[in-house]
């Protein structure tokens, strides 16, 4: 999610960089202002263009850690030093996935569904090693499957409930 933000924010710095350089051109008026000013302002607006799908896509990836149904820690890092725990933590947020009413983040990618998106979650299967996420349109099913152990009986039973309730989709537990 971080590099989400990042991107976002690079991006929002990079248009105000660019609108703030086309306004100098366009009021001091340097030598050759003229070609200065069509190409800053060019820049800029591109720059905006591909700010506003960044910051949809950040702000989707916030709401879906938000509202986590399941979090999922990819690796288990033991035995490090002190020295690398920092580093350890970094990787650990990196590695998360997290799966909500609105969707899955893996690390920065991001599956919609709900919301303003067409697709819609069709089924969650629980199995002994993984889970099973079924979505998308009338038309065009998809499916995502992710290595998962299964938790204890009263956890599972509260992942099961939260999804009845929040998504109107029950989760099947096969073996």
């Amino acid at each position: 999610m971080k590099k989400l933000k990042l991107y976002a924010l690079c991006l929002l710095t990079a248009v105000i960089v660019f609108a703030a350089a086309g306004t100098f051109a366009f009021v001091l008026r340097p030598p050759y202002w003229a070609a200065y000013a069509p190409v800053l302002s060019a820049i800029g607006l591109a720059a905006l263009l591909c700010y506003f799908p960044a910051r949809k896509d950040y702000r989707s990836a916030q709401v879906i850690v938000e509202n986590a149904i399941i979090r999922i820690q990819i690796a288990d890092m033991r035995g490090q030093t002190e020295w690398d725990r920092e580093e350890a933590e970094k990787l650990r947020e990196k590695l998360m996935i997290y799966i909500s009413t609105f969707g899955v983040l893996l690390g920065s990618k991001i599956i919609n569904w709900g919301g303003d998106s067409k697709k819609r979650l069709k089924a969650v299967e629980i199995g002994r090693d993984y889970i099973s996420i079924g979505y998308g349109t009338k038309e065009n099913n998809q499916n995502v499957r992710l290595l998962y152990a299964r938790p204890g009986e009263d956890e599972l039973t509260e992942i099961i409930e939260k999804f009845r309730y929040e998504t109107n989709v029950v989760p099947s537990v096969a073996g």
